[in-house]
């Protein structure tokens, strides 16, 4: 069973390593922008209840966006970095009326997510064993840690027992929320949600997302997306 639940998409970023004027989240593959395609799979389930749109506080793009115009979707203004734009949605959606059990983040970027690993996804937070739930993918180079400034290989670690995660994460409303009212927690920095539930001793699960839901991050990535979009038939060659 899928509960109701709530998505928070951080769209604030101005994407400094794509060398682009416009944000990549508003970049257009084919005829829609990288952010509709992003957003399409959640609105693809009922138990979406709303999806909150965190964007710069000066931002016009998403004003010309079709979705922009659902009445499930808000939009609110963002934090000087990704987490703290999280914790405005975050915070946004629960002082909001609406009755919803999880909380869903989603990277703007993520534009091939499929509406299987979202269902996968949802249908495992159907337990009182976890707090939340995570897509990733097991790692399958073999991974080096090094010193930073020297580039000095430390040690070789145990790919067996890594991951690599990404987006969408769902987790428990108040278990969300109480992470994010930690004031122990305040001060720290954290690369995602995960991490920050994790910290707050929360009980994550890790289970495997498709490979081609990967981050949009060099002009080059948009040609890739696109081919995995026709590949996915979400949209036509010759758009």
């Amino acid at each position: 069973m899928i509960e109701s639940f709530v998505a928070i998409i951080p769209a604030a970023g101005s994407g400094k390593r794509f060398s682009k004027d416009v944000p990549k989240q508003f970049l257009k593959i084919g005829n829609k922008s990288v952010l509709e395609f992003s957003i399409k799979p959640l609105l693809d389930f009922s138990e979406c209840v709303g999806i909150c749109l965190v964007v710069e506080p000066k931002d016009e793009y998403h004003k010309y966006l079709e979705f922009t115009e659902n009445t499930k979707i808000s939009i609110i203004e963002g934090g000087s970095n990704r987490m703290q734009s999280v914790i405005n949605g975050i915070m946004f959606w629960n002082n909001s009326e609406l009755s919803f059990s999880n909380i869903l983040v989603h990277d703007s970027v993520r534009p091939c997510l499929r509406s299987s690993d979202v269902r996968t996804l949802l249908e495992s937070m159907d337990s009182e064993k976890v707090d939340g739930v995570i897509l990733g993918t097991p790692c399958v180079d073999t991974v080096k840690q090094v010193k930073s400034k020297e580039m000095l290989v430390k040690k070789t670690l145990n790919r067996s027992d890594l991951w690599a995660s990404f987006t969408p994460q769902v987790f428990k409303r108040e278990v969300l929320v109480d992470a994010v009212l930690n004031r122990t927690l305040k001060d720290k920095i954290f690369t995602d949600e995960a991490s920050l539930v994790e910290a707050n001793n929360g009980r994550l699960k890790m289970i495997q997302g498709s490979k081609d839901n990967f981050k949009i991050t060099f002009p080059e990535d948009l040609n890739l997306a696109k081919s995995i979009l026709i590949s996915q038939g979400r949209m036509d060659k010759k758009s």
